[in-house]
């Protein structure tokens, strides 16, 4: 214990003598000054020649003049002279000058330990010194035996010099010491810290904005503007560039923008990512486990589904969720919200729901998450005849539609057991994928249920149709029979199309009962018929635009049942089924030009006195439409909430609310150059396609496709021009693009990433109109198309690409005694189960057999039929 006791008091004598010695040194900032001259006559030269005079600097720092401008910098040498001293940091230092040099180094406070609880450590760790280079781009290296590791304000070396326990002397000699050469770096960390602070001071000091939203924000518009290329990373010379640019070299000595990449590019590829900027100034960094970047998930057409997001962060960062780039929570949508813990939810979901979904943190789209839905439906499932009687060795056929997404597997049943397809004789035969069965030779054996089953993820659904097979069939009349209501010069008309015959008429100088006004003028006066539409099966509506009015005719009764009274030239008509709404669109003049107006008429199949109603004005005005564009009634029985209407000479549409009558929010398209001419929906995928025009001179800028839920623009197809149809079925897109040169069909498959090209057909024939009619090969559709001035009707395999022409159908009407924008020969396919289409001729209607693609009959006496309606009569 005595010698220890000796070894300490000895310390302490020799400590004490040092700090009486250097006392003089510690009461000053640095080095001396060199000489100056005085001149009376100029008293500022001093200052002038040397600014360090009036530059006061802290102890460890001496003034250096840089540039004209004096700066205070850590000191380069220290005297030899051995004082050792504790520091509070633990260690044992040469003298006071090395202390404070050290803490000038390290940007941390370092104090005089007069408790010298450095001597009793073991083993006890001196700080030498050495001249400091004057290289600031040099890397400071340092390491300790008291601190290792990789530490923000540079690494260590370890010292050359240590002090024995016994003897409290160095081991080493004073020339070991010199050649420790520490390597400070001029921005230590203390001051590193400063300059991100005084970044964050000065661009919050630049927006009130930034100053109400906060630090992320700031953060967030600091990357974005720093980041020159776009690629979200930041390099040494995208940092260099903005700190001259912004001048930002002077928020703290010796640090500048790239000393970011030296403290907190973590993963040391000399470029800066979002989440490594975002740490440096202490905000969330946020993760993704990387197999959770895609998550794959499905629904049911009318479930409610939540989806959570598994971005994370410490702490956990505000989430955003986006469809096609558009910010979900700004929809304000009841079947769309984002809730406050981060998490999607939708309500009700439709087809339109399908399709991914992303999210990522507010302030970082560095980390992306996506959510692919899939939407399915249960299969619907229709079959004809129901019931039929057939004799020993005939044939029977029985027909089957289906629908379902996604499409489902198709198969045939008798009394719930697999048909034998193989079978000797081939009884059996399937044609279109199952949309007809055929029966050869049947006996009495064939008598039974037959059942077309349709199976997807959604459920299996079945339809019945029965055979009978007897020596003397039972009649069996048809459930159900199609009827056309053909509109033309004086009168309407109502056909049967099998035999083509005349089941009623409706005299253009027939009373309208209840009125004494006629349908449509005394004799002599020809009728002037706008748009016809079937409204719930139940009416037919069309417009009287010269009369400005709506007739309503009964299906059943055939006549005239009420007259709605509307604005000035009444054309265009619109049904939405799930409403009960017709929508009118009045043109105001005998041309499709100029503005227009829009009216409703609710319970449109209501047995009642109807009348119109105009939905909310835009901006006080109801006369500032071009067109109403409507979802038509398609198979899938998606029930749109909105349409759209355009507005004379602007880019853009306006969303129109349907059950509330009133506008939600416009949709700019300037950013394409698109006035929309015509657009088209498709239930599947929610895709609206929209023909595009120019504002005033007219020319085409080629095809849009819209996402319903979110009005996001998809897919711009500029060199795509033409009007577009979309198949009942959702699953195809048809183009109809009439050049100078003939006509270019282009069909695109509707799929979930938009609108995929298939083919494409060109043709000499001018077409007039286009139509649907179910397929015979697939259960989907084909097209047939109507021609302005030949005789023809063109058929065309969606699926295939087969073409063939069907002939001998008669001379249309002028082109030039087309009235109110309906083509000059419309054709109109009678639907599902339906084997007929109607197109009129000059002064006649063709009736064509769509199974046998030939005329079925001609049907004349007619006057510039102009519009015709198919109806169904359930007979049963």
């Amino acid at each position: 214990m005595r010698w220890q006791l000796t070894l300490v008091l000895s310390a302490l004598f020799t400590i004490s003598q040092a700090f009486t010695k250097w006392s003089r040194y510690d009461d000053h900032s640095s080095t001396p000054p060199p000489s100056v001259d005085y001149d009376e006559s100029n008293p500022s030269a001093i200052t002038e020649q040397n600014p360090c005079l009036v530059k006061y600097c802290a102890k460890g720092q001496e003034c250096r003049v840089r540039g004209g401008v004096a700066r205070c910098v850590c000191v380069e040498n220290c005297p030899k002279h051995k004082s050792p001293v504790c520091g509070s940091d633990g260690k044992l230092y040469n003298n006071h000058c090395s202390l404070h040099k050290e803490s000038c180094l390290l940007g941390e406070k370092i104090a005089v330990d007069h408790t010298f609880k450095c001597l009793q450590k073991d083993p006890i760790v001196v700080v030498t010194d050495a001249p400091t280079p004057t290289d600031s781009s040099t890397p400071r290296n340092r390491e300790t035996t008291a601190r290792s590791g990789n530490q923000k304000g540079g690494n260590y070396r370890p010292p050359s010099t240590t002090v024995d326990d016994d003897s409290g002397s160095s081991s080493d000699s004073e020339n070991e010491a010199e050649d420790y050469q520490p390597i400070p770096p001029d921005c230590t960390l203390q001051r590193y810290d400063i300059m991100k602070d005084n970044l964050l001071k000065q661009s919050k000091s630049t927006s009130e904005e930034r100053v109400r939203t906060g630090k992320e924000y700031i953060v967030s518009t600091m990357f974005t503007y720093y980041d020159l290329n776009g690629d979200n990373h930041l390099d040494k010379a995208e940092l260099q560039k903005i700190s001259d640019q912004e001048h930002l070299g002077t928020l703290s000595e010796g640090c500048s923008l790239a000393d970011l990449l030296r403290y907190d590019d973590a993963d040391q590829d000399n470029l800066l990512s979002v989440n490594e900027f975002y740490s440096a100034f202490s905000l969330s960094v946020v993760s993704l486990d990387k197999a959770l970047e895609v998550n794959h998930l499905s629904a049911r057409v009318g479930d409610n589904v939540e989806i959570k997001c598994d971005v994370s962060g410490t702490p956990p960062p505000p989430l955003v969720w986006r469809r096609n780039n558009a910010d979900l929570a700004l929809l304000a949508e009841d079947d769309v919200r984002v809730f406050a813990d981060g998490s999607l939810y939708l309500t009700k979901i439709q087809l339109l729901h399908a399709g991914n979904y992303t999210c990522h943190a507010q302030r970082n789209t560095d980390i992306m998450q996506t959510h692919v839905l899939t939407v399915h439906t249960i299969p619907e499932v229709k079959v004809t005849p129901k019931i039929q009687s057939r004799r020993p060795g005939e044939e029977a056929s029985m027909f089957c539609h289906v629908i379902g997404e996604p499409f489902p597997k198709v198969e045939w049943l008798k009394n719930d057991e697999p048909l034998k397809l193989n079978v000797a004789g081939n009884k059996y035969m399937l044609i279109g994928n199952g949309t007809e069965l055929r029966l050869h030779n049947i006996a009495y054996a064939d008598t039974g249920a037959y059942m077309c089953q349709a199976t997807n993820v959604g459920g299996v659904t079945r339809d019945i149709s029965s055979l009978i097979v007897q020596e003397e069939p039972t009649p069996t009349a048809p459930n159900e029979e199609r009827r056309f209501f053909a509109f033309h010069d004086w009168g309407v008309s109502v056909y049967e199309p099998n035999a083509c015959r005349l089941y009623h008429q409706i005299q253009s100088t027939d009373i309208i009962p209840g009125t004494q006004e006629y349908v449509c003028g005394d004799k002599g006066v020809n009728c002037s018929w706008g748009q016809a539409i079937n409204v719930a099966n139940r009416y037919v509506y069309v417009t009287q635009p010269m009369k400005d009015r709506v007739l309503v005719i009964s299906k059943i009764q055939m006549v005239v049942v009420d007259v709605v009274v509307t604005d000035k030239r009444p054309v265009a008509l619109h049904y939405v089924p799930h409403l009960d709404q017709v929508w009118v669109l009045n043109w105001r003049s005998t041309r499709d030009q100029g503005v227009k107006t829009i009216q409703v008429i609710r319970d449109a199949c209501q047995k009642r006195k109807h009348h119109t109603v105009h939905p909310e004005p835009i901006d006080g005005q109801f006369d500032l439409v071009r067109g109403l564009y409507m979802p038509p009634v398609e198979d899938m029985l998606h029930s749109f909430k909105y349409g759209y209407v355009s507005h004379t000479n602007q880019r853009g549409l306006y969303k129109l609310d349907l059950a509330n009558m009133r506008y939600v929010r416009s949709i700019d398209l300037a950013p394409y150059n698109c006035v929309p001419q015509n657009m088209q929906f498709s239930a599947l995928y929610g895709l609206v396609v929209v023909q595009c025009e120019e504002a005033v001179t007219g020319r085409p800028t080629g095809q849009l496709v819209l996402d319903a839920l979110t009005d996001s623009v998809i897919s711009q197809k500029p060199e795509l021009i033409g009007q577009p149809y979309v198949a009942p079925d959702s699953r195809a897109v048809v183009t109809i693009d009439r050049g100078s040169e003939g006509v270019t069909v282009v069909i695109q498959e509707i799929a979930d990433s938009g609108l995929k090209f298939l083919f494409d057909v060109k043709t000499t024939l001018n077409i007039s109109d286009v139509t649907f009619y179910p397929s015979q090969t697939t259960h989907g559709y084909d097209l047939y198309a109507s021609a302005v001035e030949k005789e023809d009707i063109l058929f065309l395999n969606l699926l295939t690409g087969k073409v063939e022409m069907i002939t001998g159908v008669g001379k249309a009407m002028e082109p030039s005694l087309a009235q109110w924008g309906n083509p000059n020969r419309v054709i109109e396919a009678s639907g599902v189960f339906g084997h007929f289409m109607v197109t009129p001729a000059n002064e006649a209607l063709f009736v064509v057999n769509g199974e046998s693609r030939t005329v079925n009959c001609e049907i004349g006496g007619l006057v510039h039929p102009r519009a015709v309606v198919w109806v169904t009569m359930h007979l049963q």
